[in-house]
């Protein structure tokens, strides 16, 4: 026989108050998933630590370091892409990016990440970052852009104003950089004797007025393009500039103190009268005639003495050894 079975009933109706408790249990069963993925998740500053954009950053490094500048490039490209950076760290390596293209010649690339850092805020790399733009300008053919970056540079270093009377005429104008007549004057005298002798008309004077004008255009040149910090420019640089204040110690310790003493003159005139004789003169040369020759040569003496005290007086107050021999090894 068949089994008669009772029918399926409909469920029984939910109540409000568990309709309310149920919507309650699944907002909070999605609140706690949120707050759990974002508790798994790492923070900003972690999500790269020790991953790719790490290597990146280390490989950047050593390819750059090994000469490989383009691959550098773009491994310093993918880093600032993936890591999560500070301002500052940032612009250091859009510099590094920057140089890295400037040496591979591709100007319009390093011009744009150098104005990257630039505007990450360069900090102490400030100087640096705006020599590097008006270097990249100036090859770039931006003339005049790099003559602005360049002035805006030189501004900013605080060069100190100087107030010029009327009787100071302005003589040529570079843009808008005056040129007075103190400052060429101020060339002319420190020219060789041999030179400055050659400039004597008004003529001679305007000719050189134009050649100290090209001079300055050359040496704006040469700081654009960064010849100023070439290595063999620094060192000849700084050689020059030891012989010049070696000569000023000279001239205030040695020189200044020269006195003529005029018996110590007649000695010297009697001990040396021979030098001071003419040829084929029979009577012996007397002080008042070669008085001049007399107290060039006796001032000389005076300097050379004084000079070698002075060398004395340093060799006896410092720990110096000389191994002379060593300059003859191996030739």
């Amino acid at each position: 026989m068949m089994e008669l079975r009772e029918p399926p009933r409909p469920p029984a109706s939910v109540g409000p108050e568990r309709a309310v408790r149920a919507l309650l249990f699944m907002i909070l069963a999605a609140v706690l998933g949120v707050g759990a993925l974002l508790v798994l998740r790492p923070a900003p500053g972690d999500r790269d630590a020790g991953g790719e954009s790490e290597r990146d950053r280390r490989l950047a490094a050593k390819l750059q370091a090994a000469g490989a500048l383009e691959e550098a490039a773009v491994r310093y490209e993918r880093y600032l892409e993936r890591a999560d950076l500070e301002p500052e760290a940032r612009a250091g390596i859009a510099y590094s990016l920057g140089s890295s293209y400037l040496e591979q010649g591709d100007l319009q690339r390093a011009l744009r990440w150098f104005y990257e850092a630039e505007l990450w805020g360069a900090g102490e790399l400030e100087q640096e970052l705006g020599r590097k733009i008006v270097h990249t300008l100036e090859r770039l053919g931006r003339f005049h852009a790099a003559q602005s970056a360049l002035d805006s540079r030189v501004r900013l270093d605080g060069e100190a104003e100087v107030v010029r009377g009327p009787g100071d005429p302005v003589v040529a104008r570079i843009g808008a950089e005056p040129i007075y007549r103190s400052q060429v004057e101020r060339a002319l005298d420190e020219l060789p004797p041999e030179l400055a002798q050659r400039i004597r008309t008004p003529e001679d004077r305007r000719e050189y007025v134009r050649q100290y004008v090209a001079e300055k255009l050359l040496w704006r040149k040469a700081q654009k393009l960064e010849y100023d910090r070439d290595p063999e420019v620094a060192r000849r640089h700084a050689a020059a500039l030891e012989q010049l204040a070696v000569a000023r110690l000279i001239e205030d310790e040695v020189v200044g103190t020269i006195e003529v003493d005029e018996a110590d003159l007649r000695n010297f005139f009697v001990a040396n009268k021979e030098r001071y004789r003419q040829e084929d003169a029979e009577a012996e040369p007397v002080l008042d005639q070669v008085r001049p020759l007399v107290e060039r040569d006796y001032r000389l003496s005076k300097l050379q003495s004084g000079y070698q005290a002075l060398i004395d007086e340093q060799l006896a107050a410092e720990e110096v050894e000389l191994f002379l021999e060593a300059m003859e090894e191996g030739r």
